[in-house]
């Protein structure tokens, strides 16, 4: 018998050997590279076109040039609907920056870590918030800030159900995250005297201490400031006059006076104390040299007033301006506002300050003049309807032929301030406002271009007989199919 001849000889079975061992060595190593450079170098993209997580231009730009560690704790109970939302989006600025550090603390599964957390944070009752902390500067963001509310169904009366329309995580995670980073100090003045709201007041209704805690968060300093004597607006502060009741003297005025026209920074705002005393504060006349009319009025719009007395109006027109730019489709809840509008100045004015009108009421907007002490009286043949503004925005550049120090100056008017008091700031977009209008101010445009996403809602309406027999298709029906299809293949083969 012939003995079986080898297919191959020894050599060339270790050549082939050693081509299997050097091609697999080879593969490896291309798929080391290949995921060397795909760490450093990779690209996310959506999959889907309503994708929650695709950040904005201005996002990617300030991450871009994070240099600093950011903390970013989401204190959360992780069955909260916004939760998802929230650590999608986190998630994605930690992938774009290794410097956001990321962590999830659930209150509820987790006590322990959650006690350390508020102690840490000095945090007190809240929950549902996210933490971002970089070498100590802090901003905190809950979760009542993070979407806006549709309030429409609950003021026709066709609904008792408020729902969230839009999830503005983006805009404020991007904001802190600039905050907390930037080393820039702003400082802002509430002038005093007049009786105006007070920062310090946590108490009353009227009291501004939630919007002392907006400035705050905003990395800026506030303090009271008293024009008399010899007192000045410190150049580079934000002045707000939080609704003088008293008129303020000559001296006081000739200083905001000069403050302005040297590039200086001011929010205003009025309520109707003034109208019912008949008085003045003197501010009226400077904000007309500005191109702004402060009506002597109380301004009512029933058909988008939530409240059966008509006193307050909730307004979801607005101009075209970065202010109101990000609150599209949202709204502002005021009481008794006094009408804030431009006055024309006519053709040919070049040197005339920027007015530009910033929220109105709907068309059956009412100007009422005729107030007696603290009554009103409505006159449907004489009082004037239309859609009536309640508040503008002032800007004018450096003046010619003065001083190259002279900045721009940046004014807001609103004829209403009890919406920044500590129990309207939070009802509606009131927050947002105040944040916005205190950016715009001290000149953070970078963190008004952000706008809120839509958040989709899916809802699949059933009657109870519908829900019933699909109950049963679930629980029966569908176990059942997979049994019959198994007994009928049994059937089949013992045939």
């Amino acid at each position: 018998m012939t003995p079986e001849t080898p297919s191959f000889s020894t050599s060339r079975r270790w050549s082939i050997s050693f081509n299997v061992l050097i091609s697999s060595l080879t593969l490896f190593a291309l798929v080391l590279m290949v995921n060397y450079l795909a760490a450093r170098h990779f690209r996310r993209f959506s999959l889907s076109s309503s994708a929650q997580i695709e950040l904005s231009d201005l996002t990617r730009r300030v991450l871009g040039t994070l240099t600093n560690d950011v903390k970013v704790i989401v204190y959360f109970d992780q069955h909260e609907p916004l939760y998802a939302s929230v650590w999608a989006l986190l998630k994605e600025y930690a992938f774009r920056n290794s410097h956001v550090k990321v962590e999830a603390v659930d209150y509820e599964k987790n006590p322990g870590a959650a006690n350390v957390i508020k102690a840490n944070y000095k945090l007190t009752a809240d929950k549902d918030l996210v933490i971002f902390d970089c070498n100590h500067r802090i901003k905190v963001v809950p979760q009542s800030e993070l979407s806006e509310l549709d309030i429409q169904p609950l003021i026709s009366g066709q609904s008792r159900e408020v729902r969230r329309t839009h999830f503005k995580g983006e805009w404020l995670f991007t904001s802190a995250i600039f905050n907390v980073t930037t080393a820039r100090t702003l400082k802002a003045s509430f002038l005093r005297d007049h009786g105006e709201h007070s920062p310090e007041d946590h108490e009353s209704e009227m009291g501004y201490a939630g919007f002392g805690q907006i400035l705050k968060q905003n990395n800026i300093q506030w303090d009271y400031l008293s024009l008399l004597g010899t007192n000045q607006v410190p150049a580079g502060h934000l002045l707000i006059a939080a609704a003088p009741v008293t008129a303020l003297s000559d001296l006081e005025l000739s200083k905001i006076d000069q403050f302005l026209k040297d590039g200086g920074r001011m929010l205003v705002l009025f309520n109707v104390l003034n109208v019912y005393k008949g008085q003045k504060t003197g501010l009226e006349k400077i904000l007309a040299e500005w191109g702004v009319e402060v009506g002597r009025n109380i301004v009512r719009d029933k058909p988008n007033s939530p409240s059966a007395s008509g006193h307050d109006v909730a307004i979801s027109a607005f101009g075209n301006h970065p202010i109101v730019n990000p609150l599209y489709k949202t709204r502002l809840h005021l009481v008794d506002p006094r009408s804030i509008r431009k006055i024309s100045t006519g053709p040919g004015n070049a040197d005339a300050p920027n007015v530009t009108e910033l929220a109105f009421t709907g068309p059956a907007g009412t100007v009422l003049t005729d107030i007696r002490g603290n009554e009103v009286q409505e006159h449907a043949a004489t009082d004037l309807r239309t859609n009536v503004c309640l508040a503008v925005a002032v800007e004018k550049g450096k003046i010619k032929n003065v001083s190259a120090d002279r900045g721009t100056t940046r004014i807001v008017v609103v004829g209403d301030s009890v919406f920044l008091g500590n129990h309207m700031l939070n009802s509606a977009d009131n927050r947002e406002f105040a944040f916005l209008a205190v950016n715009w101010l001290l000149d953070q445009s970078e963190l008004l271009a952000i706008p809120a996403r839509p958040l989709n809602e899916y809802r699949l309406m059933m009657t109870k007989a519908q829900l019933t027999s699909v109950t049963w298709l679930m629980l029966a029906g569908m176990p059942g199919s997979v049994l019959l299809m198994g007994l009928l293949v049994w059937i089949r083969r013992r045939k």
